[in-house]
């Protein structure tokens, strides 16, 4: 990605964020392995997060 309101005078920071594709909750894996049912309202997939510290720019 590219900022394209950098001024390479002017102090900055960034940090990037990712997201996980989604995935089935432990539960869902024990449903399977157990044969047992889970309730109608339990969501069935989950999708994580991820930041990193953050990145500082200052000028030289």
């Amino acid at each position: 990605m590219t900022d394209q309101d950098f001024d390479p005078s002017e102090r900055a920071f960034y940090y990037a964020r990712v997201l996980e594709i989604p995935t089935p909750p432990w539960y869902l894996y024990d449903a399977f392995r157990f044969g047992v049912e889970i309730p109608e309202s339990a969501p069935t997939s989950k999708q994580e997060r991820a930041f990193t510290s953050t990145i500082w720019y200052t000028p030289n």
